[in-house]
């Protein structure tokens, strides 16, 4: 039983909500920050109001009430609400970034307004103008010191949402604002009726708003951006409504960081991201970056928007001076039906110079649309591991042996036989194929049919001493890299010296010992090992040494700079004779006429490779290079 005009539903279901909530936030990904914290105690706050009024309602029907648990109950909730109203403040501060001062002002008069209410109530009670209960559970209270706590505070968060509502994003100042009014209106209709049942219940509505608005599917209240799966949800309606949308993309040097910029310059961004366009979303996409919608029917000049979008970013660079790159772009239909818009960023972004607010063109989605193609290939190619696989092809380039004065060695090329595409050649697909780590399906797909080409030349008695295949480096990091190797050498018959492995340099000292260790394994079975690309960016010549590599590469950026003037021929050839010295073999790549040619043999080449001799061929057509063994 409870007292008249009392139902234990609006408490039952404050505490229900209450835990439901915690368990949400218990097993659902939040965001640790201060505002959360508030929210937690927020929730805490109102399970004590909820389970001290019931309790306090319950003892009233008790005969003879017990008095003193029954005032405790009653102040302990009025307690808990007036903390509750002082927290939702304390939280609207922080979301709103209020300068420090104004910060301290609204804090202090917050916390007095607590304390004289709590104070104020005890008194009234203490001296009996306030609330009294009778031994039978008669109730007599005057005073309203609850009603008028109650108008300051709401009155209170009324004067900070709207008094600074330029701070906030347009969506959560509606919300708040509409969610507090809605309890206002409740409180109201409540009194009107003389109840008190759902007081406590009603608290529980702006916590919810709060869950809703910026924990749950969370808003940064500096910028207003919300999460990247918003973001696809976006684009996606856009594109099934046939609606134009506009799209821009910042990457700021460092923006993983953002927490650690200032707030100023938090708010700056905000600012700029929503004082141009009309109903513009912000969104976090791609770890540190933000991409910003707005649709033509909403900015039917949309020209004019970018223009106006442009200038205002460099005012804002010309300010802060943070590196940065700004991709714009027309919502396209193939990107968005494959909800792309992140890859095509990456895309974009590898392209473009650093403080460069590009303007997407047509020419750019087609090359991303080809890529994704590429893409879709490779990893089919790898999926179905097939060492067949006719849209891998191999090329190759002889390779002129000056001592003998023979083609006896070649360097296997790839090239991709793609459906639609036709022929696409590496620097189109190996850094592709690397980045998705994709590199060694490809690979050792080359290396078996080099390795059956061999075969096949050897049983028509045409002399080739080896074929080398390149290899990137992180594929020796995997462990089963030699075994792979060493596999498909011997499915395909042929000896290990009749393969080598082209490796450029690796800049990563930690996985230095590692790389030794693999050539060295596959050394002892005979395979050759070759430094690629000596002398192109880093060349730590102390560490190559160290590397018991058989044949070092020059470029073709050394064999230009040997021809320039005595000097860059001298040293160049000082470093071909000090591998000379330390029995390293020399190759020279990029030869192309016969100035090329006298140079590098004076310069202690021993292999000559570049389109002089051949540009790269099919491998079935090397047989026209090679001669046949007597």
């Amino acid at each position: 039983m409870f007292s008249t005009g009392y139902t234990p539903v609006g408490d039952v279901l404050a505490m229900s909500l209450s835990l439901l909530l915690v368990v949400l936030i218990s097993t659902a990904y939040m965001t640790k920050k201060k505002t959360f914290l508030i929210f937690q105690v927020m929730l805490v706050t109102e399970m004590v109001a909820a389970i001290s009024d019931m309790v306090y309602h319950m003892l009233l029907d008790v005969a003879p009430v017990p008095m003193v648990p029954v005032y405790l109950l009653r102040m302990l909730q009025h307690a808990a609400l007036y903390l509750l109203l002082w927290l939702f403040i304390y939280y609207i501060q922080e979301i709103l970034h209020l300068p420090k001062p104004a910060r301290r002002h609204y804090f202090s008069i917050s916390g007095i307004a607590v304390l004289a209410a709590c104070g104020f109530d005890i008194v009234m009670t203490v001296t009996g103008k306030g609330f009294q209960v009778s031994p039978y559970g008669i109730i007599r209270e005057s005073g309203g010191v609850f009603a008028i706590s109650y108008a300051f505070f709401i009155g209170m968060i009324f004067f900070l949402l709207i008094r600074y509502r330029a701070r906030l994003v347009r969506q959560i100042f509606r919300g708040l604002l509409l969610t507090f009014f809605f309890c206002l209106v409740i409180h109201g209709i409540q009194g009107w009726n003389r109840q008190s049942s759902f007081t406590t219940a009603i608290y529980i509505l702006p916590i919810i708003a709060l869950m809703y608005l910026l924990h749950s599917n969370p808003y940064e209240t500096t910028t207003g951006a919300v999460n990247e799966e918003s973001f696809t949800d976006t684009v996606i309606e856009a594109y099934r409504k046939k609606q134009r949308m506009m799209l821009m993309f910042l990457h700021l040097q460092d923006f993983e960081s953002y927490n650690s910029f200032t707030e100023d310059l938090q708010f700056e961004i905000f600012r700029f991201f929503t004082g141009i366009v009309k109903k513009g979303t912000l969104f976090r996409v791609a770890g540190g970056r933000l991409a910003l919608t707005f649709k033509e029917v909403d900015n039917p000049d949309m020209e004019d928007v970018s223009r106006k979008v442009e200038q205002s970013f460099y005012n804002l660079y010309e300010r802060y001076r943070l590196p940065f790159k700004v991709v714009i772009m027309e919502s396209d239909e193939e990107i968005s039906k494959h909800e792309a818009y992140t890859k095509f960023l990456l895309f974009m972004e590898d392209r473009i110079p650093l403080n460069t607010y590009y303007h997407v063109t047509d020419g750019d989605k087609a090359l991303f649309k080809k890529q994704q193609m590429i893409l879709a290939q490779l990893e089919d190619i790898a999926e179905k591991g097939d060492p067949d696989d006719p849209r891998v092809r191999v090329y190759c380039q002889p390779v002129y042996h000056v001592r003998n004065q023979m083609y006896d060695t070649a360097e296997a090329l790839m090239r991709l036989e793609l459906p639609e595409l036709g022929t696409v050649f590496p620097d189109q697909f190996i850094p592709l194929a690397e980045e998705n780590r994709l590199i060694h399906a490809l690979s050792l797909v080359i290396l078996h049919k080099t390795c059956r080409e061999i075969r096949k030349l050897t049983d028509e008695g045409y002399i080739i001493n080896r074929i080398s295949v390149n290899f990137a480096v992180q594929e020796v990091y995997d462990p089963h890299f030699c075994e792979d190797i060493l596999r498909i050498i011997q499915a395909n018959g042929i000896g290990c010296e009749k393969i080598a492995i082209e490796l450029t340099e690796s800049q990563n000292t930690a996985d230095f010992e590692m790389v030794k260790s693999r050539i060295e394994e596959l050394q002892k079975h005979g395979i050759k090992f070759y430094l690629d690309d000596f002398g192109t960016g880093y060349s730590n010549v102390e560490r190559i040494m160290e590397l018991p590599f058989d044949i070092i590469k020059f470029d073709r950026s050394l064999v230009i700079e040997s021809g320039k003037n005595e000097n860059s021929e001298y040293m160049v050839n000082t470093f071909a004779d000090m591998f000379r010295h330390l029995d390293y073999r020399v190759l020279y790549e990029g030869v192309e006429d016969d100035n090329d040619e006298e140079r590098c043999i004076r310069m202690y080449a021993q292999y000559l490779q570049g389109y002089k001799y051949s540009k790269p061929i099919a491998i079935e057509r090397l047989r026209d290079f090679l001669t046949k063994a007597a």
